[in-house]
């Protein structure tokens, strides 16, 4: 299962992963391991506590360890989305656990959190600091976490001519100019392999999937890079 399918049907719903002492931070994250990383559940009942997924990573060898790598708590660690983060002093020393969303900086981040206030609450997203960080679980295989986005699925693309491709290309060219792309496009109204190149390149630039389609919102986002740069 793909990340983001995973915790928007999860968002605001109880999760008992194991079916026992009711909704706990454990069952959110036994279950984001199983759905998404396909880790079953004998790799994940040997932790006792919250806080034993990074103390104790290092004592198995299961599939977790295979999937995950522990990280150490630094002033210069961001989580990404999908790291799992283990606290150590919450809940009287056992410990919390939570799936981080990747936003925040070297002060805070954001992460997906069950039973944050011990009232066996729902899933939710939470703010935190580093102060209780015991360290983070990262993802080996960001296959399931990192999808991008296709921005156009209609638009111009290769083999189209038109004097409409020749003021597009103009726009390439200026990007060029900008150091925006690393592909200078010949002055013609042909959409050959280099505009293909200069638009894959900036489509994953900026986060999305790379198809080789400059649609309305590819041309749009392409002029207001380059506003910004004048």
């Amino acid at each position: 299962m793909k990340f983001d399918n995973w915790i928007n049907s999860r968002k605001g719903k109880k999760i008992d992963y194991d079916g026992h002492y009711g909704v706990q931070c454990c069952d959110l994250a036994n279950d984001y391991f199983t759905n998404v990383h396909g880790i079953p559940s004998s790799a994940l009942f040997c932790f006792a506590n919250a806080i034993n997924y990074f103390t104790d990573f290092k004592n198995y060898s299961t599939v977790l360890q295979k999937k995950f790598k522990a990280v150490k708590n630094t002033p210069s660690y961001v989580p990404k989305k999908g790291v799992v983060a283990i606290f150590k002093g919450h809940g009287n020393g056992i410990g919390h656990i939570s799936v981080c969303t990747g936003e925040g900086n070297t002060s805070y981040f954001y992460s997906y959190d069950q039973n944050w206030t011990g009232q066996h609450d729902a899933c939710t997203k939470v703010k935190h600091d580093y102060s209780d960080i015991a360290g983070f679980l990262e993802p080996i295989d960001r296959s399931n976490i990192d999808v991008k986005l296709v921005m156009d699925t209609s638009g111009a693309k290769y083999g189209d001519k038109s004097l409409g491709i020749l003021s597009f290309k103009m726009l390439l060219l200026l990007a060029y100019d900008l150091k925006l792309t690393k592909y200078k496009v010949a002055k013609d109204n042909g959409f050959g392999t280099g505009t293909k190149n200069a638009v894959n390149e900036l489509l994953g630039k900026w986060g999305y999937q790379p198809n080789g389609i400059a649609g309305s919102n590819f041309i749009k986002r392409l002029h207001t890079e380059i506003a910004k740069k004048k």
